[in-house]
């Protein structure tokens, strides 16, 4: 008897959980999901164009060259034109979609399972770190084996990653938990980030945890405190694109969509292409020197906020605004085949983003090498980097990144299976 009326009041309370926190259509498949999967994988393309033309001419990120300035590279800096290939907003793109995608799936799965929010963050770890340690390994042999070429004196010191001089045990602390608790990037520099992920993901499961209840609150809670983190140092700031995400986990952009085609476009088009241009901000271009009155203001109240890190995060939230304006609109049985590359360039971007330095520190270093540096030797060395790169993600995800899924996965089932036995 005791039983039964604890089943009834599980059950109750789940109707009500339902009634609460599924207002908006549960839209996490199909051309949503295709179109975020987009969105993740170009941002992983943006990174690898970054890294090289980092290598070859800088001035195309920070208006400075190490010897005599390109044109070229000085008309493309001081263009609105940037967006492709901004690599630091493509990461703050990144950690926008993981707190969407996130809290999605508890606004979609918690009320179902009480167990499903501590059962996700418990798995994080696993999830992100047998890949990362997997990426730290290859690090380490590439180091041991002699794979990366010494770069001359005077050549960007970009070109001098990974330190020769790192051993087996430095090795083994970052696989284990340098890379992901402190963000260790002396293997493959792109791990500083990894650490952001992983406590920006525990953050919005705690926030989804404690808020989960009324849908109101939580859209203005997490909005407040996304604003509040923007406007600190960098080091805090990174972690308002979680709650961003998390906040439009939320909103029902049904009654958007049912705008007619032109109404839709009016909107959505102005938000990506602001978007774009936000993300592509750098303070010394000529394109956004008209922003510095506006920097200036809100200096003066946050005198530590980092813009470099504000219009991108506003960028990349138009940006994402904006597909989900758009995105789940129309629907298809079968998804045709810029869906499927869509989704296919998404599903490698964790791999990609993982490997595609030793690819640039390998081959492409040797390209530079050999060619020198100009226009022949970039073109050629983006040919070889973005190839090789998604060769080798292909393997290393279906060998590393989907196992660790499934790894993951399966340890947090039993954790829990064995917390209830016991």
């Amino acid at each position: 008897m005791h039983k039964a009326s604890n089943a009834s009041s599980d059950s109750s309370s789940e109707e009500a959980a339902r009634a609460q926190l599924t207002t908006r259509p549960v839209t996490t498949r199909g051309s949503q999901s295709t179109m975020l999967d987009g969105v993740r994988g170009l941002a992983a393309i943006s990174v690898i164009f970054s890294h090289v033309f980092l290598l070859y001419y800088s001035e195309v990120h920070y208006g400075l060259a190490d010897s005599v300035p390109s044109a070229l590279a000085m008309s493309i800096f001081n263009s609105p034109f940037t967006f492709f290939y901004r690599g630091g907003a493509a990461v703050l793109l990144f950690f926008l979609l993981s707190g969407y995608v996130l809290c999605s799936a508890c606004i979609k799965k918690a009320p179902l399972n009480n167990n499903y929010v501590p059962m996700a963050a418990s798995k994080r770890y696993l999830r992100l770190g047998l890949p990362v340690a997997t990426a730290v390994l290859i690090g380490y042999l590439g180091i041991v084996f002699n794979a990366f070429p010494s770069a001359p004196a005077g050549i960007n010191n970009f070109l001098d990653f990974p330190d020769q001089q790192l051993g087996f045990a430095q090795m083994l602390r970052s696989a284990l938990f340098g890379s992901m608790l402190f963000g260790d990037g002396n293997f493959d520099y792109v791990l500083w980030t990894i650490s952001v992920e992983f406590y920006g993901s525990l953050l919005v499961f705690a926030v989804f945890a404690l808020t989960r209840k009324n849908r109101m609150f939580s859209i203005v809670f997490c909005t407040a405190l996304a604003c509040f983190l923007l406007f600190l140092p960098k080091a805090y700031s990174l972690y308002s694109l979680f709650f961003f995400g998390a906040a439009l986990a939320y909103i029902d952009f049904t009654t958007v969509r049912r705008l007619s085609t032109q109404q839709l476009a009016l909107l959505a088009v102005p938000l990506l292409l602001t978007g774009c241009y936000l993300v592509g901000f750098y303070e010394t271009s000529a394109s956004y020197r008209w922003l510095e009155p506006l920097t200036v203001l809100y200096q003066t109240l946050a005198p530590r906020a980092d813009p470099s890190v504000i219009y991108p995060a506003l960028g990349a939230l138009c940006i994402l605004v904006s597909i989900l304006a758009g995105a789940g609109r129309h629907s298809a049985s079968e998804p045709g085949s810029g869906a499927k590359l869509l989704a296919w360039v998404g599903k490698l971007s964790f791999s990609v983003y993982l490997l595609h330095p030793f690819v640039l520190a390998t081959a492409g270093k040797y390209i530079f090498l050999e060619m020198g540096k100009n226009m022949y030797s970039l073109l050629a060395c983006l040919l070889v980097v973005f190839s090789g790169t998604y060769f080798f993600s292909y393997f290393f995800y279906k060998h590393v990144d989907r196992p660790s899924t499934k790894i993951a996965d399966q340890f947090g089932k039993r954790l829990f299976m064995a917390r209830h036995t016991g």
